[in-house]
């Protein structure tokens, strides 16, 4: 059971030579997309236009936390920008994103290191 009202979300960037590194943790829904929304709009923009989100520690992701990888994924297209995925092969993100036949969009990755290379 999920803890209602509770902020169950911890983000992390850092800078990777010439891409930037996102961190997601814990679970992403309506009550915090905004939130993800913001981080990964300013990690844009102070480093640049090459992204990792790293969904390892997620445990929860809804539509709207969908939505905004989604989003984040075009806005940086048109940047010619890029943004990749980290995420578990058996976890339950990876399976939400292929459940919504999202999964093809982005470049999924099963570790940060594979990522990173």
């Amino acid at each position: 059971m999920r803890n209602m009202g509770v902020d169950v979300l911890e983000m992390t960037r850092r800078r990777h030579g010439e891409l930037v590194v996102v961190s997601l943790a814990g679970e992403v829904d309506v009550d915090n997309a905004s939130r993800v929304r913001r981080c990964l709009g300013e990690a844009v923009e102070t480093h640049g236009p090459r992204l990792v989100v790293d969904l390892t520690a997620l445990t929860f992701i809804d539509t709207t936390g969908l939505g905004v990888l989604v989003r984040q994924l075009a806005d940086l297209r048109e940047r010619d920008g890029t943004m990749a995925l980290v995420a578990p092969p058996d976890g339950q993100v990876l399976r939400r994103l292929r459940r919504t036949n999202l999964a093809p969009l982005f470049p999924i990755y099963e570790t940060l290191s594979q990522a990173l290379a």
